[in-house]
């Protein structure tokens, strides 16, 4: 059965992997990043990356703002070929549109809780249009609609905790959904894999912040690895040392040492590098659904590196402040 599985994918999934193994050549190398760091000023950053597949989406950009949507236009593109051209499974595409959607309802919660505009907030990448988000959300899916309105009437507005965890408990559920539903191994483990790294840095948070243990069990997202589950109603009360040693003990994160628990800052760069190893092992195999899904994945992570070396030198951050963010992800 498994024999037979492999034979469908790799026919199901073949003109896809022949375009990645072309194109996985031009993904931004390690040197590229660190001229871009030391470049001094966007000029000169986009001249580095002139020759490279996202300069041309760069040319005109001169203000933050510029930088966001033509990165977001490189995604589309990318999406468009890869999501919507190689006609991969609903259920792949849904896994990949999910966090675009739950972004978008994010910001359309808190816009509408701290009764703000949306506007230049919300991304087209997702599933569900920016437009849909306007007013009651009539044109919404019916969950989203009701998480978008889940606080309307209400006496006290609620923290921006709450919103967060709100939404972040809808949106790895539908990721779960979606990779169950692909029958694709790879996403069930990656969709496990980035809420046990949501569930340790709630775990770092806890302690940090000093959380009552009934919240931080409460915030915890079903699917991850019991281990980290039955730390929830200790982690607030443990020292750094004592919370660290238990989550590296845990077994549930991998290569992740104790240091890398120390604060939550660490820990984001660290969890970083987690799945970026997992991409780059993914790339490697020789056929099937993982590497096409593993370079969309990339892509997708390299936008938020460029994002951070672009718009970060943009809004003012000295060169190693954004080195030491990106330094996990590019080793």
């Amino acid at each position: 059965m498994a024999t037979t599985t492999r034979i469908r994918d790799d026919i199901r999934y073949g003109y896809a992997v022949g375009r990645v193994r072309v194109l996985e050549g031009r993904l931004l190398s390690r040197a590229t990043f660190e001229r871009l760091l030391d470049a001094p000023d966007l000029r000169e950053q986009k001249r580095v990356l002139a020759e490279t597949h996202v300069g041309r989406y760069l040319e005109g950009a001169e203000t933050a703002d510029e930088v966001e949507r033509a990165l977001e236009a490189s995604l589309t593109d990318l999406y468009d070929e890869f999501l919507e051209q190689a006609d991969l499974p609903k259920p792949v595409v849904a896994f990949f549109q999910a966090p675009h959607d739950y972004a978008n309802l994010r910001a359309a919660l808190k816009a509408r809780v701290l009764d703000a505009p949306t506007s230049g907030l919300l991304s087209s990448l997702g599933s569900v249009p920016p437009e849909a988000y306007a007013a009651d959300g009539v044109a919404l899916p019916e969950e989203m609609r009701d998480l978008l309105t889940a606080y309307d009437g209400a006496e006290e507005a609620p923290s921006l905790d709450d919103l967060e965890a709100m939404v972040d408990r809808a949106l790895f559920a539908a990721l779960t959904s979606a990779a169950s539903a692909s029958k694709v191994r790879f996403l069930r483990e990656l969709a496990t894999l980035r809420i046990d790294l949501a569930n340790a840095r709630l775990l770092v948070r806890s302690r940090t912040k000093a959380l009552p243990p009934a919240e931080v069990i409460g915030r915890m997202l079903p699917g991850g690895s019991r281990a980290l589950t039955e730390l929830a109603p200790d982690a607030p009360r443990m020292s750094a040392s004592e919370l660290a040693e238990a989550l590296v003990h845990s077994r549930s994160l991998g290569a992740l040492t104790e240091a890398d628990f120390t604060d939550v800052e660490r820990f984001d760069i660290a969890a970083d590098g987690v799945l970026a190893a997992r991409m780059r092992a993914a790339r490697q195999a020789a056929g099937g659904a993982e590497p096409v899904l593993a370079y969309v994945l990339e892509r997708e992570a390299e936008v938020l590196l460029l994002r951070t070396a672009l718009v970060g030198r943009l809004a003012g951050l000295d060169r190693e402040s954004v080195r030491t963010r990106l330094k996990e992800r590019l080793s």
